[in-house]
């Protein structure tokens, strides 16, 4: 192992790295799988695509890990322990808020549901090696291995509030961003398109992310995370 590799080792060993997630879920996609099977192919080649057209217009995903999963796509970012978390969390916000706006926008134009967006925050317990398999007698049979992260409070909030969904409080057509410092608690924010000039500026995102939340006009909670210690740093 050489030196750099042992340095990547290291650092990704290192305690208090934090990650923040975002999951875009399809409304109605489970249903149409069963009843309409065509339609709910469509909507999820759409929703792939149109997710990585939204990231060229609304420019910023370089860090993040992307994975599609059934009717959601999953987002992460990886925040470093000496990091300043507090900016990167309104930044990644404000950017997921315009992505999503612009993907409800989209799926709704053609005469679906739309979309409900999860944003979280928490501490992410590495992987000091994720691509160690290239490197193994096995390679040739893990060659379209990928990883995502490694396992990540923030990203098991987001599959809660899924799975909680409308009966929970999460409503659809809203972008539910978790309060800074009340860890558990989301605020909800109706997806609608976002101001152009912002979206398409990345060092706007913060901003909108201010906007996002002083348009809030909903609340849902999920039961057990209120006492955490605050992880989104501020």
């Amino acid at each position: 192992m050489d030196v750099a590799r042992i340095l990547e080792v290291v650092r990704r060993d290192d305690e208090g790295f934090r990650a923040l997630a975002a999951s875009v879920d399809l409304i109605g996609t489970s249903c149409q799988m069963a009843h309409n099977p065509t339609e709910a192919r469509a909507r999820l080649n759409d929703l792939q695509q149109g997710f990585g057209e939204a990231l060229h217009l609304y420019p910023g995903g370089e860090a993040y890990r992307v994975c599609f999963a059934g009717d959601s796509v999953f987002v992460i970012r990886e925040v470093e322990p000496e990091a300043d978390v507090a900016p990167i969390w309104a930044s990644f916000c404000g950017h997921m808020f315009a992505v999503a706006c612009l993907l409800h926008e989209m799926d709704q134009k053609i005469g679906n549901p739309g979309l409900r967006t999860i944003v979280a925050a928490g501490p992410l317990f590495q992987l000091v090696d994720p691509e160690s398999w290239k490197r193994l007698p096995w390679r040739g049979e893990t060659q379209n291995w990928f990883v995502l992260t490694g396992a990540s409070v923030a990203l098991k909030k987001c599959t809660d509030a899924e799975a909680r969904g409308t009966s929970g409080g999460f409503l659809s057509g809203y972008c539910w961003h978790e309060h800074p410092t009340d860890p558990g608690t989301f605020m909800g924010t109706r997806l609608e398109t976002a101001p152009i000039q912002m979206a398409c500026d990345r060092s706007q995102y913060v901003e909108l992310y201010n906007l996002m939340v002083s348009k809030a006009e909903q609340k849902a909670t999920l039961p057990g995370w209120g006492n955490r210690t605050c992880d989104s740093g501020q």
